[in-house]
């Protein structure tokens, strides 16, 4: 049975969803939902979800909302609509919005349904092997490339850390699967530093204001991006979304505006808070100067996370051998000549414990640094030898 492949059925008729049960069992698992809200709780719940079949029209969240919600929390579950014949032109209307896989009218007969169920199978495995093999490529190329950024400039990877360490956080409070094209996007977008003038890089990671031409040299940024890696392949959404900083869309698809609203909070409060604004301050600031570039999803997140009930950091100066994996910068570690090996912000790794190591044998450091420590740690600093 756990073998069987795993599919939701959705209408708010009971007895469509014993129908459509009836007509599924033997080859696949079948999980039920009445409404759309409930099939996310679902989807949220479970990981193993290869398949949605659901009804058109629903109370609350017709199935095109509901399929337009999955594309962005969910993007590899196939998404399948049934729907009556009157409506089939709201379903094509879903295909294209929604990303929906095939739609079925009312009433579907069993062979039909039962082909296109194993279709939209074996689509999601498609879907899953392609992403594994993003997970494995693309991204350890893209890290890589980070990487060199770190070592040729560490204020403007610090920077990029944070923003994508920021960014992480709202992607996971919003609940978004796709959240490595948008964490992605975030840290191409500050791929352009590379361009920027020491002094006008400093400007902006210290929160200062700019001028004219330093601004627009700093507003290019994604651009800079969009020509490194416009010929890489299977990077469309994350150049979409880097591109959506620029100048939004309208008629972007979801993933791509709430992309761009996600890193767009993120850089406004990186930007307040540089300048030693409070997260408190940097918020309301923020909520005060929205316009049509935010995305209200993004905001209420960001609020969440970085609100006042928000749990502070936990700051200890430590000496280089102290430092361990999983802590975070809170200022920037340099040589006692000023110059800046790691930015503030940065995540402690192995291969920054190693580069700080072999810098000792070459200058010497300023010690003691200031880090934030994770609870994990702290925790398990204060058991009991």
């Amino acid at each position: 049975m756990a073998d069987r492949p795993a599919v939701l059925l959705v209408d708010d008729d009971e007895s469509v969803l014993d129908a459509l049960t009836l007509q599924l069992r033997g080859d696949f698992r079948t999980h039920t939902a009445p409404d759309g809200r409930t099939a996310l709780t679902v989807l949220a719940a479970r990981d193993d979800i290869a398949v949605v079949v659901s009804d058109m029209l629903m109370p609350d969240m017709s199935g095109a909302q509901l399929l337009g919600e999955m594309r962005l929390r969910h993007p590899d579950t196939t998404r399948v609509l049934l729907t009556a014949q009157a409506d089939v032109a709201g379903a094509i209307a879903a295909i294209n919005d929604g990303g929906a896989f095939r739609f079925l009218t009312k009433p579907c007969p069993t062979a039909e349904l039962r082909t296109t169920v194993s279709a939209a199978v074996a689509q999601h495995r498609i879907a899953v092997a392609e992403r594994t093999v993003l997970a494995k490529t693309l991204r350890a190329s893209l890290q890589a490339l980070f990487g060199v950024l770190e070592l040729a400039n560490p204020a403007a990877f610090a920077r990029a850390g944070r923003i994508r360490t920021l960014v992480s956080a709202l992607c996971q409070d919003l609940d978004l699967d796709n959240r490595w094209e948008i964490e992605v996007a975030a840290m191409c977008s500050q791929l352009g530093a590379v361009a920027l003038p020491p002094g006008v890089l400093e400007k902006m990671d210290a929160g200062l204001p700019l001028g004219e031409r330093e601004q627009r040299m700093v507003d290019a940024m994604p651009d800079v991006a969009v020509r490194l890696l416009g010929d890489v392949p299977n990077l469309d959404d994350v150049l979409a979304i880097v591109r959506g900083l620029r100048a939004p869309d309208p008629a972007a698809p979801p993933l791509v505006s709430l992309g761009a609203g996600v890193i767009r909070a993120a850089l406004d409060f990186e930007n307040h808070t540089a300048r030693g604004v409070s997260g408190e301050a940097a918020l309301r600031a923020i909520e005060q100067r929205a316009d049509d570039r935010h995305h209200p999803g993004a905001l209420a997140a960001l609020r969440r996370i970085k609100g006042i009930t928000a749990t502070p950091d936990t700051v200890r100066a430590l000496a280089i051998a102290e430092l361990e994996v999983g802590m975070r910068m809170a200022e920037d570690v340099a040589t006692v000549t000023g110059a800046v090996l790691i930015g503030r912000g940065t995540r402690v790794t192995e291969l920054l414990l190693e580069r700080l190591m072999n810098y000792r044998q070459i200058a010497t450091i300023a010690e003691p640094v200031l880090a934030v420590i994770p609870a994990d740690i702290l925790a398990r600093w204060r058991q009991p030898s």
